[in-house]
């Protein structure tokens, strides 16, 4: 499965392709990228995903969808490449437009006409798999006849978090195992509306058992690990983790880890409580759109913990 970690501000625009047909003036409602940041695998990124659009306009009154679901792809086939759909809508002079999008097209959620909003119930986080984005906008065609193109701004709906382990003792580090997070809300659901208000739901149960899946693993190199490594996702090779946003202070989110140094008989077990760590710069909560890094430092008799947060963008891509 391709994995995608898409950005904070990956950058969609509504505008016409090439060959839509505007029907009177107002002109018709198409989708096409400019240019966006975005920590993928590869240059095609985001382009190479379907996206989700819900959306509906409000005229004397009453309100209607105009997409329900609408499935987004990126058309390399058009004259000019453009993101594009089946179903093809225009402007109503004087109504007003709210538009919220998803990604990946396959995230479980509709459009609550009682809410005004995406719902997207029992999701999933720290799976290693794919990012969950979203993004809102609101157009009023009654106060200003603008027809030209509609930013939608994708934002990370979770948190990220990424564990370094640095060898500062005097022996060479020769294993880590069973690498755990657990203590954690892990299953929730995703509220969010076209002025851009948002909100978790979490479930009430956490991940408590040490032998679930999700957790990390290291490989170290044959002559053991002089320098830092990252913890990776032990399904999805990843060293980034998903988790939703959550607050972690004076719970029992804890990092199970078990290391041996050359020389040691047996191996540590370190039990890390991420929401006691004696720093005032430990942040009390994971926020949406937010990347921790947790720089684990093993010494001769002991392990340290520094956590910062850091810019959740690889590199630039033209999108």
């Amino acid at each position: 499965m391709r994995k995608l970690l898409v950005t904070v501000l990956a950058l969609l625009v509504l505008v016409g392709c090439e060959n839509s047909k505007p029907i009177e003036s107002d002109g018709a409602i198409g989708f096409a990228s400019q240019y966006g940041r975005a920590l993928i695998e590869g240059v095609e990124g985001l382009q190479q995903q379907e996206l989700k659009l819900f959306g509906t306009y409000t005229l004397d009154g009453h309100t209607a969808r105009i997409f329900d679901a609408e499935r987004l792809f990126y058309n390399t086939t058009a004259e000019t490449p453009c993101w594009d759909y089946n179903n093809t809508q225009y402007w109503i002079s004087k109504a007003s437009y709210n538009f919220c999008a998803v990604c990946p097209y396959e995230a479980p959620c509709t459009f609550s006409d009682a809410e005004g909003r995406v719902v997207l119930g029992n999701y999933e986080a720290t799976t290693g798999g794919p990012d969950l984005l979203y993004a809102s906008a609101q157009r009023n065609l009654a106060e200003n006849e603008d027809f030209s193109t509609v930013h939608l701004n994708f934002r990370h709906a979770c948190a990220a978090l990424q564990f370094n382990i640095i060898n500062a003792s005097n022996a060479t580090l020769i294993d880590v195992r069973n690498i755990r997070l657990v203590g954690l809300h892990n299953v929730g659901s995703f509220h969010f509306g076209a002025n851009g208000s948002a909100q978790w739901i979490l479930s009430e149960t956490v991940l408590n058992e040490l032998s679930q899946a999700f957790g990390g693993s290291c490989t170290l190199p044959d002559n053991g690990l002089p320098v830092n490594l990252d913890v990776r996702h032990p399904l999805y090779d990843v060293g980034t983790i998903l988790v939703l946003p959550q607050t972690i202070y004076k719970t029992d989110v804890t990092l199970h880890l078990e290391y041996k140094k050359q020389g040691d008989a047996e191996y540590a077990i370190r039990n890390i409580q991420l929401g006691r760590l004696a720093s005032p710069s430990v942040p009390t909560e994971w926020k949406s759109g937010e990347k921790y890094e947790y720089n684990l430092t093993i010494t001769d008799n002991t392990i340290t913990t520094e956590v910062r947060v850091v810019d959740w963008i690889d590199h630039y891509v033209d999108l």
